[in-house]
């Protein structure tokens, strides 16, 4: 059994055993690795420009005398001279991961990111990778990586089996190694051969990461997905299709929290299934004498890494998911960091309150950063001053690479500081109708697909003759919508004109289609039209929508990757909190007399309710008079009728013509059954004819 790491119940009874003093050899001792440098490249601090989010409200000086404090401490405590006279290792003291506090391949990776970060603060920064390099030379597994566990005062392997070698710290790794390269110079060698060999023994053949080099190819350990990680060794190493084990890893989160963390987008500490597309939590007791299907002391990194990647290079699936769990593990603590618990379940409320670890608050920094949450940033950066656990080796050492980062001196070693610029646009709903001589209007959506956000210029073509076509505004910060109205003349023939949206920005041009059937006044005396306001729920307000909700989450949101917009950019999202809860919204309409009237609306439901004849959960849609009485019922749903995307549906309203009336979805979850089910509703529309 691989013991990443210990409940706190076990640590307390771990013994700190003092390193030898035989070990505490002196620094002119070491002449391992290239010869140091004269200089270095990005010495700190490196005060990195982020793609997205906040920084801590503290002044630049005093974030890197911060970190140099803490570095100052962490070398103190942590960086051991020794086995060998050219070797260094990071100890695990006060965790008791290896015997003798002995290093750990996930430490000795943690140390050759750090040192190189320092170099320039850090007189023998170098002298030290070396001798953190050349342990991990001399202690490779039958596949060339580094063997996982070693004794501190022999620095043997002394885990059971055939040494093997961990994902997470040979990820760190080589990605230390590249740092070095970027920093010093004279590393390229050593690390595209360090690169070849995990690609060969670490990544599945789908391009998921497997938990260990000798381990089966089914499983990942989502505390591996160090996404900032694998966009450099794509730019650095194109000998490997480095790309597809980033789109892979992307995509397993994806999959998996759209089914098991919807709200929250938590992952488990072990995922199974992960070279299929229902990736889903490992047992409890799958690898460790932890749950593994939950949140513990490996997944409590996740926030770190996503926020990380969100921050360095602005990748949307690290940004969606980040944003979630720093809100996740914000309302679990109630804003207090000490209260972010390592064991949580991915509904975002604690599996125990009697464990704790200063690392589980500390990785949601980067995470709050990529956010946005500017209040949340500055709490959590305070708290990395503080050790209130007497936390060690882990706590300790994660603590110093959040403060690298969260301070802004975490640089990319490729130069590659985003992927490029790149928009989508979408228009809804997707067809509008109009008499001649009249007009439609229908909102134009554009969202960020990558990189950061940019101006589009927007345009339309395709329409029938005597139609003008206008934008309000006519160009948009993508992220941003715009309102499309097309003006027909008396003389524009009737027909349906399929109508192309383009919108142009630096990076290229995009487009979206929307058909405009045009009509004359039918015999009864009724122009058609479509009567919502806000059909799709774009921009910036909900009106004329008004909203409700028990738990103070308001419906009409922006999409996010787990619960994606039908069109557009927003939507109408109810309950899916793992809490009771109803959820509502509702406009006031006049439906003309002398029509027929059809509600369309575009309905997705998903749930984690483990059930197939109970309905905890339910979704309504009813008809209201003036004096708020219901009048009608003309559809209800519950978690029963879960589907894997939008199903689209209708209701005939013809009956209510000539009246004013209110249209009222609602949602309610009971949390009666111990699982959760998101309602989400989009393009709704109420054409008259």
């Amino acid at each position: 059994m691989r013991i990443r790491r210990l409940p706190r119940a076990t640590k307390g009874l771990v013994a700190s055993v003092a390193v030898s003093a035989l070990l505490a050899l002196p620094l002119t001792a070491l002449a391992a690795g290239p010869a140091a440098a004269t200089g270095v490249s990005h010495p700190f601090p490196s005060h990195t420009t982020y793609k997205v989010g906040v920084m801590p409200s503290a002044s630049p000086a005093s974030r890197d005398a911060a970190v140099e404090k803490q570095y100052d401490s962490w070398k103190a405590g942590y960086l051991v001279h020794g086995c060998a006279s050219n070797e260094y290792y990071v100890s695990t003291k006060g965790d008791g991961d290896a015997t003798n506090n002995g290093p750990v391949s996930e430490g000795q990776g943690y140390g050759m990111n750090i040192v190189p970060l320092m170099a320039g603060y850090d007189a023998n920064a170098q002298t030290e990778f070396n001798g953190l390099w050349q342990l991990v030379k001399d202690h490779e597994d039958q596949y060339g990586l580094m063997q996982w566990q070693l004794d501190g005062k022999t620095c043997k392997y002394y885990s059971g089996g055939t040494p093997d070698g961990a994902t997470d710290g040979d990820l760190d790794i080589g990605y230390g190694l590249i740092l070095a390269d970027k920093q010093w110079g004279g590393y390229t060698a050593d690390a595209t051969a360090w690169l070849a060999a995990f690609y060969a023994h670490d990544v599945a053949p789908d391009g998921h990461l497997k938990c260990e080099d000798d381990g089966p190819t089914t499983d990942t350990r989502p505390s591996d997905h160090m996404l900032d990680h694998l966009r450099a060794f794509a730019a650095y190493d194109p000998a490997h299709d480095w790309n597809k084990v980033v789109t892979r890893t992307e995509a397993v989160i994806n999959e998996f929290t759209a089914a098991h963390s919807a709200t929250g987008g938590l992952l488990s500490d072990f995922v199974v299934g992960a070279n299929t597309t229902s990736p889903s939590p490992a047992p409890a007791n799958y690898q460790e004498n932890q749950p593994d299907n939950i949140v513990g002391y490996n997944s409590i990194r996740v926030p770190w890494h996503l926020g990380t990647d969100a921050l360095l290079y602005g990748g949307a699936t690290a940004l969606a998911t980040a944003k979630k769990e720093s809100a996740c593990l914000k309302g679990e603590s109630g804003g207090n960091p000490q209260k972010v618990y390592p064991h949580t379940k991915l509904d975002c409320t604690p599996y125990s309150t009697t464990d704790t670890a200063e690392e589980a608050g500390d990785a949601v920094g980067p995470a709050a950063m990529a956010a946005g949450d500017q209040a949340w940033t500055d709490t959590l950066w305070n708290y990395l001053a503080t050790n209130p656990f007497g936390d060690g080796y882990f706590g300790e050492t994660i603590k110093t690479l959040v403060y690298l980062v969260m301070a802004g001196d975490y640089w990319s070693p490729t130069g590659a500081a985003a992927p490029a610029d790149d928009f989508s646009i979408s228009a809804a709903p997707a067809t509008g109708t109009v008499p001649a001589g009249q007009s439609a209007t229908v909102t134009i959506g554009t969202a960020v697909t990558a990189g950061s956000a940019q101006s589009v210029a927007l345009s339309a073509t395709g329409l029938p003759s005597g139609a003008t076509a206008a934008f309000s505004p006519a160009s948009v910060t993508a992220g941003g919508s715009a309102t499309l109205t097309v003006s027909t003349s008396a003389t524009t023939p009737a027909g349906s004109y399929p109508v192309t949206v383009t919108g142009t920005a630096a990076s290229g041009s995009h487009t979206a289609g929307w058909t405009l059937t045009v009509t004359g006044t039918t015999g009864g005396g009724c122009t058609p039209a479509q009567l919502l306001g806000n059909a799709g729920f774009e921009g910036s307000s909900a009106s004329p929508w008004t909203q409700a909700s028990t738990l103070g989450f308001q419906p009409i949101t922006t999409a996010t990757s787990a619960e994606p917009a039908h069109g557009g950019t927003h939507l109408a999202w109810f309950d899916g909190n793992g809490s009771a809860d109803t959820d509502s919204i509702a406009q006031t309409v006049t439906v003309p007399a002398g029509c027929t009237a059809t509600l369309g609306y575009w309905l997705h439901v998903d749930t984690t309710e483990n059930t197939s004849t109970a309905k905890p959960d339910t979704f309504k849609l009813q008809v209201l008079n003036s004096a708020g009485t219901v009048l009608a019922t003309p559809a209800t749903f519950s978690n029963l009728d879960h589907a894997t995307g939008y199903v689209q549906k209708t209701a005939d309203l013809s009956a209510y013509a000539g009246q004013t009336v209110t249209l009222k979805f609602t949602g309610t979850e009971t949390d009666a059954n111990g699982g959760t089910t998101d309602f989400v509703v989009d393009d709704t529309a109420l054409n008259v004819q």
